[in-house]
């Protein structure tokens, strides 16, 4: 038994000293050095904002600001363009090159003149920065106006050969303290009639503007000019415009196919459009070539119609050939709706006459 306990003495012995032999031999054995991490020359652009709001500022005012940025790259930075949203937004002259570790700006001033109220405009800067680039710079603003006209622009958008008698109302705001009067609207010409009115007397107005009769391929246009009693804003002024529409509308105005030959079952949907008040009739439509079936929907009666095209598999355009699409229209002005048809060429073949590095020598 004493023997026994001996021999299981030394076997634990044994192991305990093999184990700390082989912790012993780990220790000694160097580690593998882990590779170094790349670091390549590239340029990294940082701005310190990207937004800025400009506050308050008056049509008269043109405020600028410094977009501040740090190369925080190790190579150098190349600012390619600063390209603004607007005419209204510009840019000045920026830092082109900014070494690793340097700054630069880039500045952008804002027009107000032809806005009002809170706007939100800016620029996109393109640079040499490969996880960045471009940045959208922005800024923001409150355009304030002694008075405020709102629309600036009317547009009267009457159909071709029909009567019309169409207004639109402008609101006009005074933002002084003290009350404002208006004297009567004066347009430049006669084709727009004017009616001022008082919502709140000194401080809110309505201008209605009208335009009537026969309407024509014509497009005039006029300004509209009213004095007030403000010394900040002697007189505001807005423009009128007149811009026909067609009666009929085919949209698109040109069918264009993919070169031959043509997927199977392949269709092409054209619509035709009534700016009319009269309602539309549409019939008899068709193609002037073979392989080519029409069908008629009526999809808002006497107002839109949808005109669909299936076409053959083997249908191919002949060179020189002039395509259409016609329906006739109870429309004294358009009693034949034309839409031209084209097939885009196949694409040139290799070896074959006419290749691009193909013919004689």
């Amino acid at each position: 038994m004493k023997n026994i306990l001996k021999i299981a003495a030394l076997t634990v012995t044994f192991a305990q000293l093999g184990c700390v032999s082989a912790l012993l031999g780990q220790a000694a054995t160097p580690p593998t050095p882990a590779p170094a991490a790349a670091n390549p020359s590239t340029p990294r652009i940082q701005f310190s904002e990207v937004s800025f709001n400009f506050e308050k500022v008056q049509t008269t005012d043109h405020p600028q600001h410094d977009f501040i940025f740090t190369n925080t790259g190790n190579s150098v930075l190349e600012i390619v363009d600063v390209r603004p949203g607007c005419g209204c937004t510009t840019a000045g002259t920026w830092d082109r090159q900014v070494q690793p570790g340097k700054t630069g700006k880039i500045p952008l001033q804002f027009n107000p003149a032809n806005f009002s109220g809170p706007i939100s405009k800016g620029a996109t800067v393109t640079c040499n920065d490969p996880a960045q680039g471009s940045v959208y710079l922005q800024f923001q603003a409150t355009v304030w106006r002694p008075i405020d006209v709102q629309p600036q622009y009317v547009y009267f958008l009457p159909v071709e050969e029909e009567l019309t008698n169409d207004t639109k109302v402008v609101r006009i705001v005074s933002n002084l303290e003290e009350p404002v009067t208006l004297e009567a609207p004066v347009s430049s010409t006669p084709v727009f009639q004017t009616e001022l009115k008082t919502v709140r007397p000194g401080k809110e107005f309505e201008l209605h503007v009208t335009y009537a009769g026969p309407v024509s391929n014509a497009s005039p246009q006029g300004s509209i000019t009213i004095k007030t009693s403000s010394t900040n804003a002697p007189s505001v002024s807005l423009t009128a415009s007149v811009m026909p529409q067609p009666a009929l509308v085919a949209m698109p105005q040109q069918i264009q196919l993919p070169a031959a030959p043509l997927p199977a079952d392949y269709h092409y949907a054209e619509t035709i459009r009534n700016n009319s008040r009269t309602p539309l009739q549409l019939s008899e439509p068709k193609v002037n070539v073979e392989g080519v079936t029409v069908d008629l929907q009526e999809i808002e009666p006497g107002k839109n119609f949808r005109l669909n095209l299936g076409f053959s598999p083997v249908f191919v355009a002949k060179p020189g050939q002039l395509m259409e699409l016609a329906v006739k229209t109870s429309n004294p002005k358009y009693p034949m709706l034309k839409v031209p048809i084209t097939q885009a060429a196949p694409p040139a073949v290799p070896g074959a006459p006419g290749f691009p590095g193909i013919g004689p020598k």
